[in-house]
């Protein structure tokens, strides 16, 4: 039944088609490469840096995150819904076996798994055109095959963070003359994880040799593919050493002998010095049908309240904004309510009726600013650095994130990082405040013709900073009076929650499965009170067909409570805020 109300058809416009063809036309052709070259290799890079659901989020995708707020935006408590009693389904919240109540669908049912693999079949196409190829040809496809075989270790991570068991080592290799290669073996996961950090480790040393022995030629025609980095390969090097840095402190919790060598040998290498982002190829209008996870974003605005969780750790609960005493990070994350205050959601919908029968109430779209601004009762997501912003760039990795790594590693002792993982936190908050004036400047919504001279409130001033230091100090403060490891934990994921957000919920969505923070609000329903965590999505059904025989033997972790392996015996208990007391 909640599929019949929720989940109807996507209408994919000629608008996404059309930018897909003209990136076909300039990337994948190789008849189109500079300099009169003719080389299929660059074009199968381009192609597999530029798939969605790798580095770029998809609509569909991010369409059915939000729609009912049932999925993992919802359930991680990123994104809501104005949830009360009127919307029937979430009478089965507490359903951790069926899919009525946590709802995998997005993951499932939208090819996030098998179409990795699909999406991935470049990485042997361009293996094979490498291999066969000798002297200064081979030279120069080098590079775009291991940069390839990056995008290979970086997603088999993700698939392993959202399903756990997952093909790897007999993978992407289905031209290989054997079925063992056709349908191949699930993997265990924990040597999955550490093939892929070893992979990774010699990959990103060997990206800088492998681009210096490129002829002129195929240097200027590299620049030309990378629509991520436009051929800075330092970038790629940095984008490969904290993506390993993140899986080393994830797996550090069930193997620290393993993992603290390998990170006191990746604090030595090269890490992000900027934010990593890259902005996409074609028009993100929103309104008209273009876009990328934005747009899915824009037709669910009425899910995309944000929840106490975030939101009472950018103002501690105040719901009035003052400028030097809250978080400088809050008018361009958060809409201001039709009071001109910033409310999150809360998980208590028996709470929330009452105001909802009284009319406070939302416009639930994000098509006409003054409306949102006269009658939203609680706060969106901005819609100048959110919604409407079509100057939104990919995420790749930030300072902020990289902030959060280090000071996780002080903190745990996992690695020297030359200060202390309170310094560590306020270098975090002052990064992530840098990153979301950016990107909140950079977007040209202030000219839209439908905010009518009233987008003012969604672009304020940037504090100097001294203010954001302060703020900065502020939450130091409170990160080294935590009374524990564990309370501290609580203030550092809380402070990644409010950096990654919805920009990138499956992170997210996976430090909270592995740290048990940040605590979560539970969900109040007619009386009932509930605490489900979900700690895995299941496998696709064409899986189940597909590779019936693998599949079978983790079958007893095909459903949502299994955890995957790197959650640490000691995880934080504590999951939920007793009765929505906030410390």
């Amino acid at each position: 039944m909640k599929r019949t109300i929720i989940y109807f058809s996507l209408l994919i416009t000629a608008g996404l088609g059309s930018c897909q063809k003209d990136l076909e036309k300039r990337f994948y052709n190789q008849d189109q490469l500079s300099e009169g070259i003719t080389d299929i290799v660059p074009g199968l890079f381009t192609r597999t840096i530029s798939e969605n659901k790798i580095f770029v989020q998809d609509y569909g995708e991010w369409y059915y995150l939000m729609s009912g707020g049932t999925s993992i935006s919802g359930y991680a408590q990123l994104a809501q819904r104005y949830v009360t009693d009127r919307y029937a389904w979430f009478a089965e919240y507490n359903d951790l076996s069926t899919g009525n109540g946590f709802d995998d669908f997005p993951i499932t049912s939208q090819g996030y798994f098998e179409g990795s693999y699909r999406r991935l079949k470049t990485w042997e196409s361009l293996k094979t055109e490498w291999e066969k190829r000798e002297g200064q040809a081979k030279l120069d496809a080098e590079l775009y095959y291991k940069l390839v075989s990056l995008v290979k270790a970086y997603q088999t991570g993700k698939l392993v963070d959202l399903f756990n068991s997952v093909p790897y080592s007999k993978a992407f290799q289905a031209g290989n003359n054997s079925p063992e290669y056709w349908y191949p073996a699930y993997d265990d996961p924990k040597e999955t994880y550490k093939t892929i950090i070893a992979e990774i480790g010699d990959l990103a040393n060997s990206f800088k040799p492998a681009y210096d022995q490129m002829s002129s030629t195929a240097q200027k025609i590299f620049i030309q593919q990378d629509v991520v980095f436009k051929g800075n390969i330092d970038k790629w090097i940095e984008f490969a050493n904290a993506t390993r840095l993140k899986l080393l402190v994830r797996i550090a919790g069930v193997d620290e002998a393993y993992a603290k060598p390998l990170i006191q040998e990746t604090l030595g290498r090269q890490l992000p010095a900027a934010d990593l982002t890259f902005p996409i190829w074609f028009d993100t209008d929103q309104k008209n049908g273009g876009g990328f996870w934005m747009r899915g974003l824009y037709e669910n605005t009425y899910a995309s309240f944000i929840p106490n969780i975030i939101m009472k750790r950018l103002n501690y609960g105040d719901s009035a904004y003052e400028s030097g005493i809250d978080d400088p990070r809050l008018p361009v994350i958060a809409m201001p309510t039709m009071y001109n205050d910033y409310k999150g959601i809360s998980y208590n919908t028996d709470a929330l009726k009452p105001g909802y029968t009284a009319g406070d109430r939302y416009y639930p779209y994000a098509d006409n600013l003054p409306s949102s601004l006269a009658q939203n009762a609680y706060s969106m997501y901005n819609f100048a650095t959110y919604t409407r912003n079509d100057k939104m760039p990919v995420y790749m990795f930030s300072l902020a994130e990289l902030d959060l790594l280090l000071a996780e590693i002080a903190l745990k002792d996992l690695g020297n990082t030359g200060k202390a993982a309170e310094e560590h936190i306020k270098d975090a908050v002052i990064h992530s405040t840098d990153f979301y004036y950016a990107l909140n400047q950079a977007s040209s919504f202030k000219d839209d013709p439908d905010a009518q001279g009233v987008a003012a409130p969604l672009y304020p001033a940037k504090p100097d900073a001294g203010t954001i230091a302060a703020w900065g100090d502020k939450v130091k403060a409170k990160f080294t009076a935590a009374a524990s490891t564990d309370h501290k934990m609580e203030i550092l994921m809380q402070q990644k929650f409010i950096h990654l957000n919805i920009l990138h919920p499956y992170e997210c969505w996976a430090e909270l499965r592995r740290t048990g923070h940040p605590k979560l609000e539970p969900f109040t329903w007619s009386g009932n009170v509930w605490t489900p965590f979900p700690e895995r999505v299941r496998y696709p059904s064409d899986e189940i067909i597909n590779n019936a025989e693998n599949l079978s033997k983790v079958s007893g972790e095909n459903n949502m409570t299994s955890k995957i392996f790197w959650v640490p015996a000691n995880r934080n208990t504590d999951l939920y805020w007793d009765n929505y007391n906030y410390e």
